[in-house]
């Protein structure tokens, strides 16, 4: 069975994570310039706990973009 989730990491050491399938990362290609943007980042977090973020990133080849958090739970989270 082929796992729908997604794992992006970027060379800046970003990344995304989410359960569900997304096709514009699927059309993605490793090596391919992306242009990747926070949208939002949570508040009042714990000392050293900056999960959470959401980043939207553009792919430059193929003129797609996705949403998708940084973590699979916010900070202060699991």
């Amino acid at each position: 069975m082929m796992d729908p989730g997604k794992h992006v990491l970027y060379q800046n050491g970003a990344e995304q994570i989410d359960a569900e399938w997304n096709a514009a990362v699927a059309h993605s290609k490793l090596g391919d310039p992306v242009r990747l943007c926070t949208v939002s980042k949570p508040k009042q977090c714990p000392p050293g706990d900056d999960r959470g973020r959401i980043y939207k990133a553009t792919n430059l080849r193929t003129k797609e973009t996705w949403q998708i958090s940084e973590s699979w739970h916010s900070c202060g989270g699991a």
